[in-house]
């Protein structure tokens, strides 16, 4: 299903109804949510986690610990007066979110939330029914021009100032190839003083071995495998950018390796 069947995700209407749930295939934003421990998954997407945690069984621990940096990305942005935010691959809503972290130190901060998930986007849509300060977009983050050319992130945010742009979480489902073009397109239309956080599963230090098992567990059954980029690789997603906080380990254990890190464009 492509974005263009979900244009009621950018209305304001008193009527909506969730488009249908496709029961028949696992969700990757459902498989996260299980490994955080969520209750908005499905017998089919536990059974790909539990493949993929046959061979890195510390997930949800990492999983935390991403969210965790999500966190940590929003209050030290807001500390550095960012008050606009684009969350790229949202994910199913999990407390703390990107408007409660914002809102609780600025309430006038603007949040865009991002994804293709049609359950991702139903949770999302509901949680922020008739609230000015946030919109819920339905597009690929691998489309930046759709993106930031929607009529919605034209309204609500000034593309003039700074924008907090968070990728956490979802740069291990872009392809090696096309994550620079794709960051790159991005932050070529954001103000000077805006900001990227990325965080990302690293082939860092992980047994080869390891890395080919959890691969062919999760890129069995989902249409997007998982990708391990090298950490000169994820260095590479910060091109040209002055680095706010320096790539570094967000979680490590033997089987599992997520690196994150903050930059800002001068």
């Amino acid at each position: 299903m492509q974005s263009d069947d979900w244009g009621w995700i950018d209305e304001v209407d008193g009527d909506w109804t969730p488009p249908p749930i496709d029961l028949t295939k696992p969700s990757i934003a459902r498989i996260y949510d299980y490994g955080l421990g969520g209750k908005d998954n499905y017998p089919i997407d536990r059974a790909v986690a539990e493949k993929f945690m046959a061979f890195a069984p510390d997930v949800p621990l990492a999983a935390r610990a991403n969210r965790g940096f999500l966190t940590e990305a929003v209050q030290s942005m807001l500390a550095s007066g960012v008050r606009q935010f684009v969350d790229l691959g949202t994910g199913i809503p999990t407390s703390p979110n990107v408007h409660e972290t914002a809102w609780a130190v600025a309430p006038d901060a603007l949040v865009v939330y991002v994804d293709n998930d049609p359950i991702v986007l139903a949770h999302n849509r509901a949680m922020m029914q008739g609230e000015p300060r946030a919109a819920v977009l339905a597009h690929d983050l691998r489309d930046p021009a759709a993106v930031l050319g929607d009529r919605r992130v034209e309204a609500l945010l000034d593309l003039s100032r700074p924008v907090g742009l968070l990728m956490v979480g979802v740069m291990h489902f872009v392809d090696i190839a096309a994550g620079p073009p794709v960051v790159a397109r991005y932050l070529r239309d954001l103000a000077p003083g805006s900001q990227l956080a990325i965080s990302s599963l690293s082939s860092h230090g992980i047994d080869p071995v390891v890395l080919r098992q959890t691969e062919a567990a999760y890129g069995r059954d989902t249409d997007a495998g998982v990708v391990y980029r090298t950490e000169a690789q994820l260095e590479a997603l910060f091109d040209r950018l002055t680095m706010v906080r320096p790539l570094a380990e967000v979680y490590r254990s033997d089987t599992l390796v997520v690196l994150g890190g903050i930059g800002v464009k001068d």
